[in-house]
């Protein structure tokens, strides 16, 4: 499955998503920590569009007041397992490659939005009449950090170097999918560097991409860090990741991994080529596996060093009182790229049924025994995500992700439909007491909707496995319960969870509609500026006439620092904080 970011299984049953100010064009701007209250209030259906295309930026960008110089250290739990710039998929190790890697394109803030902005490009691309290639031109007179120039073959080899997913697995895939021959090709250790789906003139100066089928949204794409350059005499293959060579403004110092990455300034970055980044602290500091709980509590104690650390682990229970209140300027949210689900299988369960469950579900009791708080999410309203270009949220009466639910009107419902007793089986994790918790207060309101209901205790660490079986052995929170787009357009969203040809509780619901995969492919062929609308069309048809799942969450990307960090916002599209606009003092 495509998955965009870090995605684990939370033990309430539910997910639980993490993932991926500048100036505006080229001048300056100032931005201000967001009133975390404010944000916790938020209806996110009304949540400005982000990732217009910005092709005109310029550098510098320059954010008001800022002072250079410092150290700003992250100290943070989850450790990279991979940063190899070809393959990376984790939306930490992507904010952490913004500092040091360059791409085609990127994601610049101005404001409150994140937009795409061209980067080594001069553009976002040109595409062929017919469709089928996309070609990109450098700027000139960019350098590694060595200061040797950046050649268009180069990021070429990066490129090639994604399909060689036997020796790197886990990376992006959309390239086999859209690219020439994309499904035959495996990387250039294995099928060398001659291969028809990406061609470069050095000379030129020319990157092309050559599809086996339209793909309106690849400018998108070539912001993944699969399109930065990758010299090929400094590949050292798999151990790439352990010292990639920087284009960004920031180059590794030290990494040991698992543990610390040190980053110090690159002068051979240029500041007047980049319209998305800042290079303001001297040295950035990645202090990783670290207890969440000990770095939130230190962080708001805000002595000495912790004054300039922060975090990206969210908000902790611990410190929630003081982040609504006298440290309120201490955090940093907004919205993130993630939507999570209570998944149904419409194979095994009628449609009535299912709109049952929506009327009966205890959106708000579930919560509060696992735990969650207003930092996590917001309530979500539709499959795809608000901030999306184009989205336009129509409501569906029921469906409103948060609620007590009313059993009452269920029952009658199920009695009406003759569907009385109908029995709802899920997994759930026996040996975690959030979980315990969770399932006390789900299963007795779930019957007292009228439903039989089949819980099946099992181990937590079986819980991966059971969610993806291949077979209809439980209806209810199979499947992919949870997903972060790759980029804000619905081709990110729709087909990867909705098409036919999914297996098995390989996407939402099961379903298996040939009439809905041509709406959906026929909406992805449209010009990009034209599809918003259709697929806000299509998510509302989905909710009120097929109902494959209640979405449940929007997911919000938090962050934590001490009084002598500045300027951290979070990137919508990432569910992340940009790293590369953050300055102490």
């Amino acid at each position: 499955m495509r998955w965009t970011k870090v995605v684990a299984l939370a033990a309430a049953g539910s997910l639980s998503l993490a993932a991926c100010s500048g100036g505006s064009e080229g001048g300056s701007s100032s931005s201000t920590t967001a009133d975390p209250n404010a944000a916790n209030n938020q209806d996110f259906t009304k949540v400005p569009a982000s990732a217009g295309f910005e092709p005109n930026a310029k550098g510098p960008v320059t954010v008001q007041g800022a002072k250079s110089g410092g150290t700003l250290t992250w100290n943070v739990n989850a450790i990279p397992e991979n940063t190899d710039p070809s393959t990376q998929y984790y939306q930490d190790v992507a904010g952490i490659h913004k500092l040091t890697t360059r791409t085609l394109t990127s994601y610049a803030m101005r404001g409150d939005k994140s937009v795409l902005v061209p980067d080594l490009a001069t553009d976002l691309g040109q595409v062929s009449s017919d469709k089928l290639s996309w070609k990109f031109t450098l700027k000139k007179g960019i350098k590694y950090e060595d200061g040797t120039p950046i050649k268009a073959s180069d990021i070429a080899y990066s490129v090639k170097r994604s399909f060689a997913q036997e020796e790197m697995p886990g990376g992006p895939t959309f390239q086999n999918e859209y690219f020439k021959d994309g499904d035959k090709y495996k990387g250039p250790w294995k099928s060398g560097e001659n291969y028809a789906g990406v061609t470069a003139d050095d000379a030129a100066g020319t990157i092309t991409f050559n599809l086996s089928k339209p793909m309106q949204t690849l400018p998108y794409f070539a912001a993944f860090t699969m399109f930065s350059p990758v010299p090929k005499a400094k590949d050292t293959k798999t151990n790439y990741q352990l010292k990639w060579v920087a284009t960004g403004p920031y180059k590794i110092e030290s990494y040991s991994k698992g543990s610390k990455l040190t980053l110090v300034k690159n002068t051979n970055w240029d500041a007047k080529s980049d319209p998305s980044r800042t290079q303001y602290p001297d040295r950035i500091v990645f202090n990783f596996n670290r207890d969440i709980p000990t770095t939130a509590k230190a962080i708001m104690a805000d002595n000495g060093s912790d004054q300039t650390t922060a975090s990206y682990d969210g908000v902790d229970a611990s410190i929630l009182q003081q982040v609504l209140g006298p440290k309120k300027n201490q955090v940093a949210t907004g919205p993130s790229n993630c939507v999570s689900y209570i998944t149904m299988d419409t194979v095994t369960i009628p449609l009535e049924v299912r709109k049952a469950i929506m009327t009966a579900w205890p959106y708000d009791q579930i919560r509060i025994a696992g735990g969650e708080t207003t930092f996590d999410y917001a309530p979500a309203k539709s499959y795809g995500s608000p901030q999306v270009p184009g989205f336009n949220y129509t409501e569906t009466p029921g469906l409103t992700g948060q609620g007590k639910g009313d059993p009452a009107k269920a029952k009658q419902m199920l009695q009406q439909a003759g569907k009385s007793g109908f029995e709802l089986s899920y997994y759930y994790s026996s040996d975690d007491d959030t979980a315990k918790k969770v399932e006390a207060v789900r299963k007795p309101l779930l019957e007292a909707a009228g439903f039989k209901v089949k819980s099946i205790p099992i181990a937590s660490t079986e819980g991966r496995k059971k969610r993806i079986e291949t077979n209809h052995n439980v209806n209810l929170m199979q499947g992919t319960r949870g997903w972060c787009y790759d980029w804000p357009a619905g081709d990110s969203i729709y087909p990867p969870l909705f098409a036919s040809t999914l297996p098995i509780n390989g996407g939402v619901g099961n379903i298996k509609d040939k009439a809905l995969d041509k709406e959906m492919s026929d909406i992805s062929q449209l010009p990009l500026e034209q599809q918003g609308p259709k697929w806000s069309a299509l998510d509302k048809k989905l909710r009120d006439t097929v109902l494959p799942a209640l979405p449940t969450n929007y997911s919000k990307g938090s962050a934590i620092f001490g009084s002598k960090v500045n300027n951290v916002q979070i990137d919508p599209n990432q569910g992340f904080p940009d790293l590369t606009l953050i300055w102490v003092g």
